[in-house]
């Protein structure tokens, strides 16, 4: 008779611990105190209502409780400047000054594009809204000079920034922009119809490749292919320096699935993290004859003795789907614990998230 009321105590007591263990970290998540930084978001590519351009970026805001100087959490919908498509005017304008700001953070200029149809039938984009401005550029100078951090991603640079507009970046974050980019794919019959044609145009074949791979793509439109046969299997990734192992606390080799840029590091701007892939014989002759290394920045920063200023050489801020809780202390450390390092999600989680809180913290050292 006692063993037949011992054994429903004993399971409703593990179920009220799981219960607790489960709950535990959001009780703690809600019981620790938000955060004050007061952040300008640019983006002026956000063609529909889903803001994937810095739907990452407002997630770990979220998470980490971190909210505007007015005490209002961010959203994708409102927290930013560019293109809204969802708002009354469309484009949101930087405000006149952002001195005072905490964090300036660029995540994407490509801007917003409409299809026109040419004499001879063919169709080519025609720019509406987009691109760094010289106003934009002005603003951030004069806010970095008291103090303020900046951030930069992929695409801030090129088209269709202007050259003299890009050339002000470049002094800012301590680079040289090469004018070549390009992105991996796990299976490259899967690229765009565009970058298929694009590639039978220039290298006059049609496009047969198949399998793993890398595409790079200059101003001039000049294509460089490397497939299987030229790169090693999930070879191409992030790895972080010495140092930036001592600033970020990430070690190991974090496969990213992105679009990136290829800049070179000025005298005293500190590489962070690479790009690195293992090629094959033919992989590297194809890579001399180009011009490209096979190494080169992810994370660039640069000390300007009132602020420093980060360049992110890639998409780092994109997600197409965040359907994660954000009131939940330690969910990033879940998904890193849960997500292999060669998945396309896996660079979110144990790269740009511990960057990100690295970055949020010298925010808060310093003000």
């Amino acid at each position: 008779m006692e063993s037949d009321i011992w054994k429903p105590s004993v399971i409703l007591g593990i179920l009220v611990l799981i219960l607790i263990l489960v709950n535990y970290p959001w009780i703690q998540w809600r019981a620790n105190p938000s955060r004050t930084i007061d952040i300008v978001i640019i983006d002026k590519s956000v063609s529909d209502i889903n803001y994937n351009e810095h739907k990452g970026l407002i997630w770990i805001l979220n998470q980490q409780k971190i909210k505007d100087r007015n005490g209002h959490a961010y959203v994708n919908e409102e927290s930013y400047y560019g293109f809204n498509p969802s708002a009354v005017n469309t484009i949101q304008s930087l405000p006149s000054t952002l001195r005072g700001k905490d964090l300036i953070y660029a995540a994407d200029t490509y801007g917003i594009y409409k299809q026109e149809q040419q004499a001879d039938r063919s169709y080519k984009q025609k720019l509406i809204y987009g691109g760094m401005k010289s106003e934009d550029v002005q603003k951030i100078q004069y806010a970095t000079a008291t103090g303020t951090t900046f951030v930069g991603e992929y695409n801030i640079l090129g088209a269709p920034t202007d050259k003299e507009v890009r050339q002000q970046l470049e002094n800012m974050f301590g680079i040289e922009w090469t004018g070549w980019k390009g992105r991996y794919y796990k299976e490259l019959a899967n690229v765009s119809t565009l970058l298929k044609q694009k590639y039978t145009l220039v290298a006059g074949e049609k496009w047969t490749y198949q399998g793993e791979g890398i595409i790079f793509i200059n101003e001039e439109e000049n294509m460089v292919v490397l497939d299987s046969s030229d790169l090693e299997a999930r070879s191409f990734g992030v790895e972080f320096s010495e140092k930036g192992y001592e600033w970020s606390q990430v070690k190991g080799k974090t496969s990213y699935h992105g679009w990136f840029d290829i800049v070179e590091p000025r005298a005293r701007a500190e590489v962070m993290a690479e790009y690195t892939m293992d090629l094959s014989q033919s992989g590297a002759e194809k890579l001399t004859a180009a011009g490209i290394p096979d190494h080169f920045p992810s994370i660039t920063r640069f000390d300007h003795t009132t602020h420093y200023t980060y360049y992110f050489s890639g998409d780092y801020a994109n997600r197409v789907d965040m359907p994660y809780p954000t009131q939940y202390i330690g969910w990033d450390a879940v998904m890193k614990f849960f997500v292999p390092r060669t998945h396309q999600n896996a660079f979110y989680w144990e790269v740009y998230v511990p960057v990100m809180k690295q970055i949020f913290s010298e925010i808060k050292a310093s003000s």
